[in-house]
């Protein structure tokens, strides 16, 4: 019994302690692994919901072009004057909301961009309160960029810089929509964006062939706009620039009221092109081809 005793042998403090070691080591890399994870989720959950915010707003912003209305999508602009030198031409001052009639007697709501970032339309999107009501769908919408208010201990948390403190924002107005001006300053905003860093609209000029910045350049089709190009540029948690490039084209395919309406004799009561009338392309000779 002593003979089993003396030759039985327990751990040794040295195993003791590099089992300990061991341990310990299995532990702290067990810690990190999950600490890791535990960012890597966070760091990604932020990202996606950034990401998830971005197209809900091009979503948004896609919904309120594709419903913009008007008369000119589908008629010719009307002429009120008797001169048929001015057949086409602006018959309303490039003020307010409205430029003319159309040829169906509807009046023309105007585009209007006093920047690149800024876009104000005329839309059918809007959603009704009260189902049945007599609520128009139609009202004004304006999309700009203005600055974040927030303070230093929130741009501190959301490691912000310069360059991401900009929010896209959405207003409307439905109400008295056929006044002579809006006032946008009084109306609610709705941020659709933040950590934005710039927004961009452009316009297709169909002369052209290539998208310009100014509305302005699209002369007579300033009002008939066919396709928007929006270039938006945002900052990710880490500071790094994110773009989306989007094109709303807002009527496609592209049909030319005024070239139907010269060929049905509706401007000038028959085939005949006035003289002075600058020619269609489409016209040769005053000839409807």
């Amino acid at each position: 019994m002593h003979d089993q005793l003396k030759n039985s042998s327990g751990f040794t403090l040295i195993e003791v302690l590099i089992a300990i070691v061991i341990l310990a080591f299995i532990s702290l890399y067990t810690y990190k692994m999950i600490d890791t994870n535990t960012d890597t989720k966070d760091r990604v959950l932020k990202e996606d919901h950034l990401l998830l915010q971005t197209l809900t707003a091009v979503s948004r912003i896609d919904s309120d072009i594709n419903q913009i209305y008007s008369p000119l999508f589908s008629y010719a602009k009307g002429n009120p004057a008797t001169d048929a030198n001015s057949l086409y031409q602006d018959n309303a001052s490039s003020k307010g909301l409205f430029d003319g009639k159309a040829k169906n007697g509807m009046i023309i709501p105007q585009f209007q961009s006093e920047d690149k970032s800024t876009l104000i339309f005329f839309t059918a999107s809007n959603r009704r309160k009260i189902a049945d009501s007599k609520e128009s769908r139609y009202t004004w919408v304006k999309y700009s960029v203005r600055r974040t208010d927030t303070t230093q201990e929130e741009k501190d948390d959301r490691n912000l810089n310069t360059i991401g403190e900009n929010e896209l924002i959405r207003q409307t107005i439905a109400t008295n929509i056929y006044g002579n001006d809006l006032n946008w300053s009084d109306v609610k905003s709705q941020v659709l964006l933040t950590q934005v860093k710039s927004v961009e609209f452009s316009f297709w000029d169909e002369r052209a062939k290539k998208f310009v910045s100014s509305i302005q350049d699209l002369n007579e089709n300033k009002n008939s706009i066919r396709s928007i190009k929006l270039n938006l540029v945002w900052v990710n948690e880490e500071n790094h620039e994110q773009k989306i490039e989007k094109v709303f084209r807002v009527l496609y395919p592209y049909f030319n009221t005024k070239t139907d309406d010269l060929k049905t004799g509706g401007a000038y009561g028959g085939g005949a092109v006035p003289p002075g009338i600058p020619t269609p392309p489409d016209i040769d000779g005053g000839v409807v081809q």
